[in-house]
């Protein structure tokens, strides 16, 4: 061998090694993505305790599920703030039961739904409605030539019209809208209705929904049903009107907020409110107010003897979002036929505990649901595989409404006649490759990592091409 090539040959072995260094840490610090996860319903002896979540004693035999999030409305800076739900499930022949956890460092004690507000005239404290913060940068004018607009802004009434100027966007806002402007120029905008919050957002003004220490949103949880037929490919929901063809302000709404993106489709939701449906008289203002016992109020019987907590029933196709009772508190009801839709409302029963930095929160269900129910619930049975979708909301943190974290994608979800695992080693299936933080109780072998052994095919490759190299120079 000559003298150059030798020293080419020397030069080429450290850029061989360092590109294979490059390509194992690559491979290491950037996950393969998994399969489509799959929650498992096992066959189990006993029943749920929705007074304690997750202590009866199957659910220590069965693996959690870890579920990636992701943000609802992706151009919201506060939007996404859950990365993952670890959800389990299990059914004991006439009851299913699904117990989800997730992490929240700062639980929303004390904040009202405000939707429970809206119908209990004394109602006060955080959460009575919601306050828009605005993206650092608006500004905004009153354009007086709308001599029959007023606006309020820090407390002063104006004559004229409140436009808001976003980069050079421009977006006037209906008559009577009030705004708080902070010392450091962010703007607050009150009492926002659905088709304004549409408007903010499509115009990107739309920063998140405002909160403080004193004022805040519930904490939620909530699992998504599909109804329809074949293998659904989405599972968002319209941000939209209050209902679909809405004309607001000049502005035509094709969907309704709330309506199913899922062409044909339609779903049943299971939804928990920290601040409405949890037993605890303590933190949530409704049942410290006995709301629900109020029939005065609610317009509806009180069906829940063991006064535990409920989930509210909500139904959901292309049209519009629906509330299956037929008092409407949430949303508009599905019917207003009394007799079928009895007791409805608290079919769903929950139990939540927050306790280390995470709430948990248990459902619980008969597996058949009433006749009268069933256009708009889901009937569950044995040895068929369901759609099932989830949300969470960190209300302390400004999340509500439409601005939440959600499963990228519908995950199937199967009952079993088989017993639990005896081996309770969470799941870690994931949707997206960002977060696999479900614990474990044994540590997997390093060479089951699909990471690891692309690291190990890679640095191969480069000894491959190093002998290749070294065969050339040779000759």
């Amino acid at each position: 061998m000559s003298l150059s090539r030798k020293g080419g040959l020397l030069l080429l072995i450290p850029l061989v090694v360092a590109l294979s260094l490059v390509l194992s840490v690559f491979n290491i610090t950037t996950p393969i993505a998994q399969t489509t996860p799959q929650i498992t319903v096992y066959r189990v002896t006993g029943s749920g305790d929705v007074n304690n979540p997750g202590a009866a004693p199957f659910w220590s035999q069965i693996p959690w599920v870890n579920l990636s999030l992701t943000a609802n409305i992706p151009n919201a800076p506060t939007s996404g703030l859950t990365h993952y739900v670890l959800v389990k499930a299990a059914w004991n022949g006439s009851w299913i039961f699904v117990l989800v956890k997730w992490y929240a460092p700062e639980p929303a004690f004390g904040a009202w739904s405000a939707a429970a507000a809206g119908i209990y005239p004394n109602a006060q404290g955080p959460g009575l409605f919601r306050l828009d913060e605005l993206m650092p940068g608006t500004k905004y004018f009153i354009e007086s030539n709308y001599t029959n607009y007023v606006a309020v802004v820090n407390g002063n009434l104006y004559h004229g019209r409140l436009v808001l100027n976003y980069s050079g966007v421009l977006l006037p806002t209906p008559n009577g809208s009030q705004i708080t402007v902070l010392p450091n120029g962010t703007i607050i905008f009150w009492h926002s209705l659905r088709p304004m919050e549409y408007l903010l957002y499509n115009y990107g003004m739309f920063y998140g929904y405002y909160a403080n220490s004193s004022w805040y949103y519930p904490d939620r949880v909530a699992m998504m049903w599909y109804l329809g037929s074949g293998v659904p490919t989405e599972d968002g929901m319209h941000i939209g009107g209050k209902y679909p063809g809405q004309v607001f302000d000049g502005f035509n709404f094709t969907y309704a907020g709330g309506s199913l993106k899922q062409p044909g489709g339609a779903a049943n939701i299971w939804m928990w409110v920290s601040g409405a449906t949890w037993n605890n008289a303590t933190y949530d203002p409704a049942f410290k107010a006995n709301l629900w016992e109020n029939e005065n109020l609610t317009g509806l019987p009180y069906v829940d003897p063991g006064n535990h907590g409920f989930a509210v029933p909500l139904y959901t196709n292309n049209t519009d979002m629906y509330e299956v009772d037929t008092a409407g508190v949430w949303y508009t009801p599905v019917s207003s036929n009394a007799n079928a839709l009895n007791g409805s409302l608290y079919f769903i029963w929950t139990g939540a505990k927050w306790d280390n930095g995470s709430w948990c929160v248990e459902f619980a269900r008969p597996m058949a649901v009433p006749q009268g129910y069933l256009p708009w619930m889901v009937n569950i049975t044995t040895g068929k595989t369901y759609y099932v979708a989830f949300a969470v909301w960190q209300g302390r943190l400004g999340e509500t409404l439409f601005d939440k974290s959600i499963t990228p994608t519908f995950v199937q979800l199967q009952v079993v006649n088989s017993s639990p695992p005896t081996s309770t080693t969470s799941s870690t299936s994931t949707t997206s490759p960002s977060t696999s933080t479900a614990s474990s109780s044994s540590a997997p072998s390093p060479l089951s990592s699909p990471a690891t052994v692309v690291t190990i095919v890679g640095v191969v490759i480069a000894v491959i091409v190093l002998i290749v190299i070294y065969a050339v120079y040779r000759k």
